[in-house]
């Protein structure tokens, strides 16, 4: 099985990271696959904020955490092992003008996990994080992370070197029976 292929149907989100930090050269290797990516108006505006900062991965982590209290969510998922002890928090922002753009943002990131998964580095898609910033207290951090004017955050995840889960991940087999065919 070739490699694109293997990081395809093998990756898994990470749940849990270690406080390595990710080496740069990895971490440009990463951004730069998303930078390569166009949009479905092939107009590539993105721009890419990388937040290593642990204060401001902090507040972000309580912002989210609330925001996601108050929406009735799972919060597990944005536990303290999730969101404030990951090394690299990447905001993928666009003009949202751009038809699909959004959409667009999450594939970016989708590749951008790929990538990271060849390198063992695991990623983990944050769905509803863009939000964090549509509050108050949100648009004050926003404001403290050089976004360009006409930018919107749409995308956002986390990287960072895996922990292995408590319990492995089931995989889905050719076994699954998980197709229904409608003729």
């Amino acid at each position: 099985m070739n490699n694109i292929l293997r990081n395809v149907l093998m990756r898994r989100s990470t749940l849990q990271f270690d406080a390595r930090p990710i080496p740069d050269e990895m971490m440009m290797e990463i951004l730069e696959e998303g930078k390569l990516l166009s949009n479905a108006s092939s107009n590539q505006e993105w721009h890419f904020t990388v937040l290593q900062n642990r204060g401001l991965i902090r507040r972000f982590h309580e912002l989210y955490a609330r925001l996601v209290e108050e929406k009735g969510g799972d919060t597990a998922r944005v536990s303290m092992h999730l969101v404030s002890e990951i090394p690299v928090l990447v905001i993928i922002s666009g003009r949202t003008e751009e038809k699909l753009v959004e959409d667009a943002a999450h594939m970016v990131f989708g590749s951008m996990m790929l990538v990271a998964e060849k390198s063992d580095i695991g990623a983990c898609w944050l769905s509803t994080a863009a939000a964090t910033f549509q509050t108050a207290e949100g648009d004050k951090l926003l404001s403290q992370l050089n976004i360009p004017s006409g930018y919107t955050p749409l995308c956002i995840g986390a990287f960072g070197h895996k922990r292995p889960p408590a319990t492995p991940p089931r995989v889905l087999s050719s076994e699954d029976n998980i197709v229904t065919i409608i003729k």
